[in-house]
């Protein structure tokens, strides 16, 4: 599939089928990740790829009870959200990173802290490293035929789901892609902006 093809056909998909995704089809998707960009070449996002319908419901459980919990409104067993999607995707594969520090930040670290902790937190490449693979991965399994929502709305359990999945620091989940063959076309894209608006030439 033409690149350009893949972008421009790439959506979100949040309905699934059941109809598990063979493991060298995920393979195939994380390979196209690692050759994403990234800072220093560090490679520092990896994948891990949750098949189990336990652990999946588990996971679910403890975004549905966090919800619960900071919105005093219970969270039935059988409502999806954005925040709980994935559980309903026959794979949930979660994107863990580890930080990334140049030689220029331990510097900046030592002599500028207040410029490095913006950097840090604004600039953050290894999170900038890791969105690019991501980016990759999703143009991957759609040129494979497959559906991706690549969330965020479940890391608000993000330790509770760090402690689930066994990841420890300085590794830390940064995001969740629920993957599968869509159940239905999905709507039309909503349309982007041309790209004379949003460029600039100097």
């Amino acid at each position: 599939m033409d690149v350009f093809h893949a972008m421009k056909g790439r959506q979100s998909i949040r309905k699934f089928s059941r109809e598990p995704v063979p493991r060298e089809k995920i393979l195939r998707m994380v390979e196209a990740a690692t050759w994403a960009p990234s800072a220093g070449n560090a490679q520092n996002a990896r994948f891990l790829v949750v098949e189990e319908a336990a652990l999946l419901a588990r996971m679910k459980g403890i975004v549905d009870d966090l919800l619960s919990r900071i919105t005093g409104k219970t969270v039935p067993p059988d409502k999806i959200n954005y925040h709980n999607l994935f559980a309903e995707a026959p794979v949930a594969v979660c994107v863990v990173g580890k930080p990334y520090e140049s030689a220029t930040d331990r510097h900046l670290r030592e002599k500028d802290p207040e410029r490095h902790r913006v950097r840090r937190y604004q600039v953050n490449a290894g999170l900038q490293s890791a969105a690019s693979s991501i980016t990759q991965f999703l143009l991957a399994a759609h040129s494979l035929g497959y559906g991706t929502c690549w969330m965020t709305g479940p890391l608000v359990a993000k330790p509770e789901l760090e402690s689930a999945l066994s990841i420890r620091p300085p590794e830390e989940l940064l995001a969740i892609i629920a993957l599968g063959i869509p159940d239905s076309s999905p709507p039309p894209k909503p349309s982007r902006k041309p790209p004379e608006e949003i460029t600039e030439f100097r």
